[in-house]
């Protein structure tokens, strides 16, 4: 189920992860696993067999044309990076892909083993959900750890445990079976705007990233993906303007500081969102250009 090309020497790592998919409104945990990918250009080490972990008319691989004409199939995987940070008490293993659709024990024990046998007894999981918020100001983040000293130092970011009870994601799964195997794990998920489902949103990765870097007191560069995201608020504040309703709407949501407000509080808030999303997706399809 999992190949390794070569094990890297590391010290005592930690294993950062983040899943493209249902977890990852806006794109935000797995666009934060990319950026460090891109900016530090780690080496990918192993993966997981795409075919005994996806469906793949659910996480279909995609055609692309090369060079002379020639279409090649890019398979969905699910990736293991390694990543030394001198300057850091401690090193990284990055892993991104998918969220995996089989298996979800066997791959949880799969991703642990290998873990051991880096030494590394500490898994970060970021995520993003959709909720009603504001992509204007502070990102709302929640957070929880499996032991009192994580806990602690999530609490002393201001980040509180989240309430959510429901379906539940590989994410949480990979939780469990790290505290049954006796190891630490703690994850960070940020408020995605609802009405940005669609963009990619850098703000939200750096949050994300932010809160890693000073969690485990490694500087990760985050000056681009900072960048980018208030270009992003700049450019949704600017279409906005030309919309005072839809802009009188978003104010009401971020009105609330860190409090999710209730939609149903709000009248006529299902057809604004719907009115809102759809101004608001000039915006993705640029960024498709």
């Amino acid at each position: 189920m999992l190949k390794v090309h070569s094990l890297p020497t590391l010290r005592s790592p930690v294993l950062l992860c983040a899943l493209s998919g249902w977890p990852d409104a806006g794109q935000a945990a797995s666009g934060a696993i990319e950026y460090l990918i891109m900016k530090w250009a780690p080496r990918r080490f192993a993966e997981l067999e795409s075919s005994r972990v996806y469906v793949q008319t659910t996480n279909r691989p995609r055609s692309k044309m090369g060079q002379g004409g020639q279409r090649r199939l890019i398979w969905p995987s699910f990736a293991f990076y390694a990543l030394p940070v001198p300057q850091a008490p401690r090193d990284l293993v990055l892993l991104v892909g998918p969220e995996p659709d089989l298996r979800w024990k066997t791959v949880a024990g799969a991703i642990l083993d290998l873990a051991g046998r880096l030494g590394s007894d500490l898994i970060v999981s970021l995520g993003a959900y959709l909720a009603p918020v504001s992509h204007a100001g502070p990102v709302v983040l929640t957070g929880r750890g499996s032991r009192p000293e994580l806990r602690r130092a999530l609490s002393s970011l201001g980040l509180r445990d989240g309430k959510y009870e429901g379906p539940t994601g590989f994410l949480t799964v990979l939780q469990d079976v790290t505290t049954q195997r006796g190891l630490a794990s703690a994850s960070v998920w940020a408020a995605s705007p609802v009405y940005l489902r669609e963009l990619s949103n850098p703000k939200l990765s750096a949050a994300l990233l932010s809160i890693v870097e000073r969690v485990l007191r490694v500087d990760l560069g985050l000056t681009e993906l900072e960048v980018a995201g208030r270009d992003l608020e700049r450019r949704i504040d600017s279409e906005l303007s030309a919309r005072p309703d839809l802009e009188r709407f978003v104010r009401r949501l971020a009105s609330d500081g860190d409090d999710e407000i209730d939609l149903e509080d709000l009248p006529d808030a299902e057809d604004l969102l719907e009115d809102l999303e759809q101004y608001l997706q000039r915006l993705s399809d640029e960024d498709d250009i």
